[in-house]
């Protein structure tokens, strides 16, 4: 099978002084134009604002783990302070319970002395 040739690849004019087409642009090159130093400017903004949101996403996945760390330990605390509360509560009862046996006893006492 024969390859055809379907497209022919035309190159953009290249402006003097501009970089090679694929070429990074560093910070001590210095475009020429005064727009092409102005997009240099806006990419070179760019990158670090998306480095700071780099950052800044990573200091909110942090605080989101350590979040997650402090209620987990705050619904342990919790649980356990609902234990010691239910404990209490049977202890109180018992008491309860006791507190009305002592009455009864003590009126029934009372009731038998002439």
């Amino acid at each position: 099978m024969t390859e055809s040739t379907t497209a022919e690849i035309i190159r953009f004019p290249v402006r003097a002084g501009s970089p090679e087409p694929g070429a990074v642009l560093s910070a001590t090159t210095a475009p020429a134009d005064p727009a092409d130093a102005r997009l240099t400017r806006a990419l070179a903004n760019l990158n670090e604002a998306l480095a700071g949101q780099r950052q800044a996403m990573a200091a909110w996945k942090s605080a989101l783990g350590d979040l997650r760390t402090v209620t987990r330990r705050l619904g342990g605390s919790l649980r356990g302070y609902h234990d010691s509360l239910g404990q209490l509560d049977n202890r109180v009862s018992a008491l309860r319970d006791e507190a009305v046996k002592l009455e009864a006893w003590a009126s029934a006492s009372v009731a038998k002395q002439p």
